[in-house]
């Protein structure tokens, strides 16, 4: 399922074994990949080739959902 971003939204990132906050731009277009198996108040998305954990809350808030392509 894909989304696109309407408000700029912080998502944890993984590098180098370690969580680092980043910012995702309004217009970003993610895909969802379904929810965080360890804790239920994340979603993994991915955006240019790299997966985040996000806030399942900010995914619903600042997200609108896209048509699927036909």
């Amino acid at each position: 399922m894909r989304y696109q971003l309407l408000l700029p939204t912080m998502v944890l990132a993984f590098k180098d074994n370690h969580q680092a906050a980043v910012t995702i731009q309004p217009g970003t277009v993610i895909d969802l990949i379904g929810p965080d198996a360890s804790d239920d108040r994340f979603v993994v998305v991915k955006s240019k080739d790299e997966e985040f954990h996000m806030f399942a809350c900010d995914l619903a808030a600042h997200g609108r959902k896209m048509k699927a392509a036909a």
